[in-house]
C-alpha cells in the first residue's frame, strides 16, 4: 500500500515539472487570446476614440479658423507680392469665405488629429502581437507621430513654395508682344492715344527712384519704383503702398488668381497625402520584422516597388509632374533608408555558446 502510494505521487512530481518545462520552451503566447467579440469590442473602443480626437481637433481648428487660414495663405501671398501681383485669394462666391471656415475645419481636424488616429490603429493592432512584438510597437507609435509631421512640415515649407512659384511662372510666361491697338481696333473703340504726341515744351518730367529693393524707414510720402518685383511704391503713415504694373511689350496674359476654396483645399489634402507618405519606413521596418517579407524580397522587387511609388505619388499629388517628383523622391529616399534599417534590425544574432 505504502509503495503503491508512493508510486502514485511520483507522477504528480513529474507532471509538475514538464508542465513548467514546456511553458519555458513554449513561445510567447499572444495578448489573452481574445475572442471575436472582445476584437469587435476593441475595435470600437479604438474608432470612438480615434473619431473623438477628430472632433476636438475639428473644434479647435473651427475656434481658431482665422489664424489656420492666415498661416496657410502665408507662400502664395509671399510668391505672388515677390513677383508684383496682388498678394490675395479671391472668394468667388458670397457663402465661399463662410463655408471655407467649416470645409477647412473639417480637413485641418483630420490632418491635426492624424497623430492620435495613428496611435489608435497602432494600439488595435497590437492586440495581435507577441509581447516582444509590443515592445517594437512602443517605439514604432511614436515614431510615426514624428514622421507625419515631418512629411507635413517637409511639403508645407518646402513642396509648397516650389509648386506655387512653378504654377504662377508657367502661367506669366504666356505673353503678348505689345498691346498696342491695330488700326481697326482704334477705329473701333476710337482710342485717341493711339498715336503719340510731341510733349509741350514747358512741361518737365519728374524722375522717380528705380530701386531693387525697398529702402530701410524711408520718410512718408517718398515714392519709388521697385524694379524686382515691378510695383511703384509710395511711403504713407502706416506703411508702404504698392500698385503692381505691366510693361507694354511682352506682357503676361495670364494673371494668377488662386480661388480661396480651391487653395486651401489643395494645401490641406497634399498635407494629408505627404504625411501619410512619410509612414512608408515604418510600414517597411513593420513587415519585415514580423516575418511577411524579408529585406531580400523587397530588394528583389525594388523595381516594382519604384513603379508603384510613382503611381501612388501622380495619385496622391496634382497633376503635375513636380510635385510628383517631390512626392515620389522622399519616398523613394525613405523606403532605402527603411530597408538599411530593417536590415540592422533583423540582423541574425551570433549564437554564443
Amino acid at each position: 500500500m505504502n509503495a503503491s502510494d508512493s508510486h502514485a505521487i511520483e507522477p504528480a512530481a513529474d507532471t509538475g515539472a514538464s508542465t513548467s518545462d514546456l511553458t519555458a520552451d513554449a513561445p510567447e503566447s499572444r495578448s489573452g487570446y481574445m475572442s471575436f467579440g472582445d476584437h469587435l469590442e476593441e475595435l470600437r473602443r479604438c474608432s470612438i476614440l480615434a473619431i473623438i480626437g477628430i472632433f476636438i481637433a475639428t473644434s479647435l481648428s473651427l475656434y481658431f479658423a482665422k489664424n489656420i487660414l492666415s498661416f496657410v495663405l502665408q507662400p502664395l501671398s509671399a510668391i505672388l507680392h515677390a513677383r508684383g501681383l496682388d498678394p490675395q485669394a479671391q472668394a468667388i462666391n458670397p457663402p465661399d469665405t463662410f463655408l471655407l471656415y467649416l470645409k477647412m475645419a473639417i480637413i485641418a481636424g483630420f490632418v491635426l488629429s492624424m497623430p492620435w488616429t495613428l496611435i489608435q490603429i497602432w494600439r488595435f493592432v497590437a492586440l495581435g502581437l507577441f509581447p516582444h512584438e509590443r515592445k517594437f510597437l512602443k517605439i514604432v507609435a511614436p515614431a510615426s507621430v514624428g514622421l507625419f509631421a515631418a512629411g507635413a512640415t517637409f511639403m508645407f515649407y518646402i513642396v509648397l513654395p516650389i509648386v506655387i512659384n512653378f504654377f504662377v511662372e508657367f502661367g506669366e510666361g504666356i505673353t503678348i508682344d505689345s498691346l498696342e491697338p491695330s488700326w481697326i481696333t482704334s477705329t473701333l473703340v476710337g482710342d485717341n492715344a493711339a498715336e503719340q504726341t510731341d510733349l509741350p515744351e514747358d512741361l518737365k518730367l519728374g524722375r522717380i527712384a528705380m530701386l531693387a529693393k525697398d529702402p530701410v524707414d524711408p520718410p512718408v510720402g517718398s515714392e519709388w519704383f521697385n524694379t524686382t518685383r515691378h510695383q511703384r511704391c509710395i511711403m504713407l503713415e502706416d506703411g508702404i503702398y504698392t500698385t503692381p504694373m505691366h510693361p507694354s511689350q511682352n506682357v503676361s496674359v495670364v494673371k494668377s488668381q488662386f480661388g480661396l476654396s480651391q487653395y486651401v483645399s489643395f494645401v490641406l489634402m497634399l498635407t494629408l497625402a505627404f504625411g501619410l507618405a512619410f509612414e512608408l519606413p515604418l510600414v517597411i521596418i513593420f513587415i519585415t520584422s514580423m516575418g511577411l517579407i524579408s529585406v531580400d524580397d523587397l530588394k528583389k522587387y525594388r523595381r516594382y516597388i519604384i513603379f508603384v511609388t510613382f503611381i501612388v505619388a501622380a495619385i496622391l499629388t496634382p497633376p503635375d509632374v513636380i510635385s510628383q517628383l517631390l512626392l515620389a523622391i522622399p519616398m523613394m529616399i525613405l523606403f532605402e533608408g527603411a530597408l538599411i534599417v530593417s536590415k540592422f534590425i533583423n540582423k541574425p544574432k551570433s549564437v554564443t555558446s
